[in-house]
């Protein structure tokens, strides 16, 4: 062990002691496991120094403390991702004593996917026994399905090896086209992660000369690979039919093996699934569908939650006098209208969820506007929905065969003077005046071609900065397809028409600068007015409500900086705001359950108290929230407040988990606004608060989930 390691070790052991002192052993041991997934103790500790000097605690050896720490598998988990900072003693007794929290720390871990892992060969060498041997075999045979997919993805790749990055993106945007004509609930979206994994896998291994793109290179390239599928004479077409059959099946194995991978995750993090190893039987299974439940009542919300903003962005229009403008030609009209009530919606959402300002500055320094911003994106949109993806659904409708349809789809827009092949290309300065006529307004009636190029930067992915990225640093967040769906790659700008076209722009803006830039210095002033924004919200309801509460000292430690501390009529609430991106898998949410919420319930367990007593004694406290000397002081409710949907209602470590959005439905009594923007009769919605509103029936309509009532 080194010396950082032997302190951390002492640090936990200290903390175990001192809180055996207030509670019963399992209960202290697992105070101690949350100072450890909390990163404490603080200072020029690694991680790894955490948990080496976690693992080498002497706690773990007496049974009665690990059966009553609910985070001890957890804890481990995040142990285990260090390969040999658990002893295989210890492995052996928790082995022994505890074998069904350690089987569910291997499972959090993901340690059986690491089969090098000299902690995992130990396991398996040395555990014997029905319970062993059925868990050991469910995870070989989870591995096992993965196999051929692998050796089928090594084998089309060295088949396309020789295609550039460009030929590459070519092939894949014939094959995604020819799937937007199968009847698929979600014809876009199904495969831009088998997408995303293929261009990802291909830039590791790009080189210098596939990013030095000239216009003779392009139109060699074009000649070659994509005119043959579109104008079958033009070139040579068994070459062409050869390559779209390799990448074609590259993409059937990537798509069989993330479908694989999400199996996995299933095992790994829904608590709901349990294993087995029968003949003829699946080997993991749900216990209960209450997570495919969860999942599916978090879908609905969102759905529910996209036709509120909408609403909400047509009550400002309406408003503003805008609703019977004709916006661009006539034709165009209704799609524009959509697009600019899809902005508007957007940057509502955003300033009042994420609490975004009027400008969003990039981590490079580039400043843009959110409203332009999102402007730009619906309105390229609908600019592909009405001249890409219509058509082709038209050409293809009548053809029958999707290589027939794009090639019309080209050939039309060769004779208009456009590009309409399956994959768009512009150099910088042409794609920056595209934009300029978007950002028209009475300063700059021309456009403004500094905020055009803003636009594309925010929307922009550049492939070299990213190729470069991903092998230095290849844990760091990558773009996916739709969040940049501008594709930099030399002078060029690149879009795929099947992307652009239905990307869902309000996730693409959240996730690109909550995800993918998540260091940006603004963050911390965007969150500080998601906390303001909420607090204007309680006090236009009649709260007294102060921002940012410093609780006295409660002994020697801080308790912390209280997020909000609202009161309304005996009611009093203690709300922990956290602001991050939105989620859309399954390991991502539960690593914000466990990371993120996690961490904000045990703010609050500490912070209840500390609120509790000084609003017994601090009487300037109890002046702010409008409380006389007189009034009794009442137990506040605690709420951690999310700027994610995915939680919502839920309780963690005690302490129930409720949406922003949530809130501000609650808050303006909006829930009418929960329907289709498009449904013709508007169904009668009964007041949250049909006696008027009050703090107390806001608490009851929040912790009974009376939003939802009826609509999931």
């Amino acid at each position: 062990m080194l010396d950082a390691d032997k302190r951390c070790q002492e640090y936990y052991q200290a903390q175990f002691a001192r809180y055996l002192q207030l509670h019963a052993p399992g209960v202290a041991l697992n105070e101690c496991l949350h100072d450890f997934l909390d990163q404490r103790p603080s200072g020029k500790y690694t991680t790894r120094n955490r948990a080496v000097g976690l693992a080498a605690a002497q706690f773990w050896w007496e049974p009665s403390n690990v059966e009553g720490a609910e985070s001890a598998s957890l804890t481990l988990a995040r142990v285990l991702n260090f390969d040999d900072a658990v002893s295989f003693e210890l492995l052996d007794h928790l082995a022994a004593y505890h074998p069904h929290m350690l089987r569910w720390a291997i499972r959090y871990s993901k340690l059986f996917t690491r089969t090098d892992s000299s902690s995992w060969r130990y396991l398996r060498e040395t555990l014997h026994g029905n319970e062993w041997s059925d868990f050991f075999g469910v995870c070989d045979r989870l591995l096992e399905q993965l196999k051929p997919f692998d050796k089928a993805i090594e084998l089309a790749e060295g088949q396309l090896s020789s295609l550039s990055l460009l030929e590459l993106l070519s092939y894949l945007s014939v094959l995604a086209y020819s799937c937007l004509g199968e009847g698929d609930g979600d014809p876009a979206g199904r495969d831009w992660a088998v997408y995303e994994r293929i261009i990802l896998r291909k830039l590791v291994v790009c080189t210098e000369r596939d990013f030095r793109v000239t216009e003779e290179a392009l139109a060699r390239s074009l000649k070659r690979h994509l005119s043959p599928i579109l104008f079958p004479q033009s070139g040579p077409v068994a070459e062409c039919a050869a390559s779209l059959e390799a990448v074609a099946l590259l993409v059937a194995a990537v798509r069989e093996r993330i479908d694989y991978e999400g199996s996995i995750d299933w095992f790994c993090f829904d608590t709901e699934c349990d294993y087995q190893l029968k003949p003829g039987k699946p080997v993991i299974f749900n216990r209960t569908d209450e997570g495919t439940l969860r999942w599916r009542r978090t879908e609905r919300k969102s759905q529910l939650l996209w036709h509120y903003w909408m609403h909400r962005a047509v009550e400002l229009i309406a408003a503003a006098s805008m609703a019977g403008q004709i916006i661009g030609s006539p034709e165009n009209h209704e799609a524009n209208r959509l697009a600019y009530i899809k902005a508007i919606r957007s940057q509502l959402y955003l300033q009042v969820v994420f609490g975004l300002g009027e400008r969003v500055r990039l981590t490079d320094g580039t400043e843009v506007m959110l409203y332009h911003a999102m402007l730009a994106s619906e309105l390229t949109q609908a600019f592909f929905e009405q001249e890409f993806l219509q058509p082709y659904q038209r050409y293809l409708d009548e053809s029958g065969v999707p290589a027939v349809a794009l090639g019309r789809l080209a050939f039309e827009g060769l004779l208009q003077g456009e590009n309409r092949f399956p994959m768009t290309w512009s150099e910088l300065p042409d794609k920056i005046r595209r934009i300029r006529g978007w950002t028209v307004s009475d300063e700059h009636p021309a456009g403004d071609p500094e905020a055009a190029r803003a636009i594309l930067q925010f929307w922009t992915s550049d492939l070299l900065a990213l190729s470069t990225q991903i092998r230095q640093t290849p844990n760091m967040p990558a773009p996916r397809l739709y969040e940049r769906p501008y594709y930099k790659i030399g002078r060029y700008s690149f879009q795929f028409p099947w992307v652009a076209g239905r990307q869902n722009s309000l996730t693409a803006a959240a996730n690109n600068l909550r995800r993918v830039e998540p260091r940006r210095p603004e963050l911390r002033s965007e969150t500080e007015r998601v906390e303001h924004g909420l607090a204007e919200s309680l006090r236009q309801r009649g709260f007294r409500v102060v921002v940012g509460y410093q609780p006295p000292l409660d002994g020697e430690r801080d308790a912390g900086e209280v997020d909000l501390l609202c009161h309304l009529n005996g009611a009093v609430l203690l709300l922990e705001v956290k602001s991050g991106f939105i989620r859309s898998t399954q390991h991502e949410v539960w690593l914000h359950r466990t990371n993120t919420l996690r961490k904000a319930a045990r703010q609050l367990k500490r912070k209840h108290p500390v609120v509790l007593r000084a609003l017994l004694i601090d009487q300037g406290l109890r002046a702010q929230l409008g409380m006389s000397e007189l009034d009794p002081i009442p137990v506040p409710h605690a709420w951690v407040v999310d700027t994610s949907i995915e939680c919502d209602g839920e309780v963690v470590d005690g302490f129930r988990v409720v949406s922003r959005e949530v809130i501000e439905v609650a808050l303006r009594d909006e829930t009418h606004n929960l329907q289709r923007l498009d449904q013709e009769e508007k169904a009668e919605v009964a007041s949250l608060y049909p006696n008027g509103f009050s703090a107390h029936d806001f608490v009851r309509v929040i912790e009974s989930d009376a939003v939802w009532r009826g609509l999931l």
